[in-house]
């Protein structure tokens, strides 16, 4: 029987519990037109992103590394990669933000799937047990913003 990692899967849980608390203060709503409850969306869209980053995290690359190292082997492929790479770098530093959440969602992921992967699960049970810990993390940190 393999050990979970704990530590890691409590730093995804926490960051996940964070997420959710301050979700609701995040003031989208005026900058997309929806004609409905907004905050159920942002709910769902943040239950998506979970699944999504989670699938991410455990799908195997192999295939796509294999043609992005071919690709980055050129030298108009490599021109475009660096010039793309700064280009997301400038974005995210100016809109720090926005992108600070999701980017230590990633990287608290990150972490969870290398403990687990050095661990010896396989990729599916990663990709469940990361599941569930980001989903129960946005469900505690609903309960917590509701209750407070």
């Amino acid at each position: 029987m393999k050990k979970l990692p704990w530590p890691s899967l409590a730093i995804l849980l926490v960051t996940y519990t964070t997420f959710g608390c301050t979700l609701p203060s995040v003031k989208l709503s005026e900058m997309v037109e929806y004609p409905g409850n907004f905050s159920q969306l942002a709910w769902a869209l943040a239950a998506v992103f979970a699944l999504l980053l989670s699938a991410a995290l455990t799908v195997p690359l192999r295939k796509a590394k294999r043609g992005l190292i071919r690709w980055l082997k050129t030298d108009l492929g490599m021109f475009t990669g660096v010039v793309t790479i700064a280009f997301f770098a400038a974005l995210i530093l100016s809109r720090i933000r926005l992108f600070g959440s999701p980017i230590v969602l990633l990287l608290a992921g990150s972490l969870a799937r290398l403990d687990m992967q050095t661990a010896g699960f396989s990729e599916r049970q990663a990709f469940w047990i990361l599941t569930v810990a980001s989903l129960v993390g946005l469900v505690l940190g609903w309960i917590v913003n509701h209750l407070t």
